[in-house]
């Protein structure tokens, strides 16, 4: 069957749920993929923990150190920057191991195939609930979706990887400029632990964040590929949601032109390209541009 043909069998299957209107919004609102990102945060707990876990063991050479250098009071602390410096090495090393054993990449993976797994679920609700037809199985595993899945990966690993280096780089710059500057051990631990803690809190947020992306990315080319032209924007309706998102809740807006969700800037997006949104766009169907590879009959 050729595209007109087919997009004109889907016309005929679905008119009567339009039931003589040009559009028809979808009846039901996609769940956000909650259970992903309490599964991604899960992971970046536990990449994050091999710091702390590196930290803990080395942790008390310094703290020895630096105690008798508080007890001496030598204006030369050649000798601590060395044993310093030394234990940081010895923890680059080891956390390099320690990360390298973890599987990251394999892992993230999973994160991006369980996203597209319940996005195509819920499209297919959607489509189901709205124009009573079913969606071929295997229609969502194009080079489009191959290619959005490797680049989230990708950038996702890239993400998530460097925090804990970075952050074995910013204590050890604690800790030398402590003992440079006088400053007392339990501060500089004090320092350190929190240090920890934001990398942690750092990387929750990147999965938050990051689902939510990969979440409309894929939904966006899903109502595209269906001709779906226009949606209707929804948030999360709790109070996490941003004014600006708020204000756009329940407005028309068009793929091709993405609304302005900072009236300040100017900038431009759809739901889930903004930081942490986790709006949903709910397609609008119309009848002259619908095109969906469905079985069966359907739209009574």
């Amino acid at each position: 069957m050729n595209d007109i043909a087919h997009k004109q069998a889907t016309r005929e299957s679905v008119k009567a749920r339009f039931r003589g209107h040009q559009r028809l919004i979808c009846k039901t609102i996609p769940i956000y993929p909650h259970s992903v990102e309490r599964e991604y945060q899960r992971l970046t707990n536990a990449y994050t923990k091999l710091l702390n876990d590196t930290l803990k063991k080395h942790l008390p050479e310094i703290r020895a150190a630096a105690s008798r250098e508080e007890a001496t009071r030598h204006d030369d602390i050649g000798d601590l920057v060395s044993i310093v410096q030394r234990a940081f090495t010895d923890m680059g090393v080891e956390l390099d191991d320690n990360t390298r054993r973890f599987g990251l990449r394999q892992k993230v993976e999973r994160m991006a195939h369980l996203t597209r797994k319940l996005s195509i679920q819920e499209w297919k609700r959607a489509v189901h609930a709205t124009l009573g037809i079913d969606i071929l199985d295997d229609y969502y595993l194009g080079e489009f979706y191959r290619e959005a899945l490797g680049r989230w990966v990708d950038q996702n690993v890239n993400l998530i990887s460097t925090i804990p280096k970075k952050s074995l780089g910013h204590m050890q710059n604690i800790v030398l400029d402590g003992f440079r500057n006088g400053e007392s051990t339990k501060s500089i631990i004090q320092k350190i632990q929190k240090v920890y803690g934001d990398s942690k809190s750092h990387a929750r947020l990147i999965a938050r964040d990051q689902i939510a992306k990969l979440n409309g990315e894929l939904s966006k080319k899903q109502q595209e590929d269906a001709g779906v032209e226009e949606y209707e924007w929804s948030d999360s309706g709790d109070g996490r949601v941003r004014y600006s998102h708020k204000h756009l809740n329940g407005k028309r807006c068009k793929w091709s032109d993405p609304p302005i969700v900072d009236a300040k800037t100017g900038r431009r997006c759809h739901p889930g390209q903004d930081y942490q949104c986790r709006c949903v766009g709910l397609p609008v169907f119309d009848i002259d541009t619908i095109d969906l590879p469905f079985s069966g009959k359907g739209g009574k």
